[in-house]
């Protein structure tokens, strides 16, 4: 298949393919080039393709998921390591956000209390 043939499968754009094939997530000596130069993915190059998109999914980032493809990676348990970590800042950030919501909240509730429709934004809700 040519790179607008596995974009087109795949839902992304060509550009992200080759992004992927610059940075090493997907293995390049494994296209084919035809004569004129264009880019020939077999099944192995798109599973792998699909791959990396899963493991963008997951959030994982670009360099992880780069040593997850290498052959060094020889185990689940280093994905279920990355997955791991990816939950804890998930947790961080949901944590951030519920302090944030309980924040805007209580300063909406405090304004709502203290204007009235015919105030300014500079005197309402400044104390």
């Amino acid at each position: 298949m040519k790179i607008g043939e596995v974009s087109k499968l795949l839902g992304i754009n060509s550009s992200a393919i080759r992004f992927y094939e610059r940075h090493g997530l997907v293995n390049s000596k494994d296209i084919i080039r035809a004569k004129n130069g264009y880019r020939i993915y077999d099944q192995k190059n798109v599973e792998e393709i699909r791959l990396v998109m899963k493991f963008k999914e997951f959030g994982l980032e670009l360099k992880e998921i780069k040593c997850l493809l290498s052959e060094d990676a020889n185990s689940c348990g280093d994905l279920v390591s990355s997955m791991e970590e990816q939950i804890e800042k998930c947790r961080q950030m949901q944590s951030l956000i519920n302090d944030r919501i309980s924040s805007l909240s209580a300063a909406k509730k405090r304004c709502t209390s203290q204007c009235k429709s015919n105030r300014k934004v500079r005197e309402c809700c400044a104390s």
